[in-house]
């Protein structure tokens, strides 16, 4: 980590890269347990956390809601009402 960190790479960009190492397990939603989920949605219910929306999309504009979060430069969810 220290040598991602020297290299300029923002903390919350590590996990991502570091989940593309053999052998590093990825902490992200893929890897989730129910629970784990469960007690996210408590969190974000009691205001304990905030869950930013950068934008809402309906579900036939899916493809500019992909291109936007593709460019990295959203600050928040992406998200697609069905």
């Amino acid at each position: 980590m220290e040598t991602a960190r020297e290299l300029g790479v923002p903390d919350k960009r590590i996990c991502t890269i570091a989940a593309q190492v053999e052998g590093v397990p990825a902490a992200n939603g893929a890897t989730a347990t129910p629970s784990d989920l469960a007690e996210l949605a408590r969190l974000v219910a009691t205001g304990e956390i905030r869950m930013p929306i950068a934008a809402t999309f309906p579900v036939d504009k899916i493809r500019e809601a992909t291109e936007l979060q593709a460019a990295r430069h959203v600050r928040g969810k992406i998200v697609i009402a069905l």
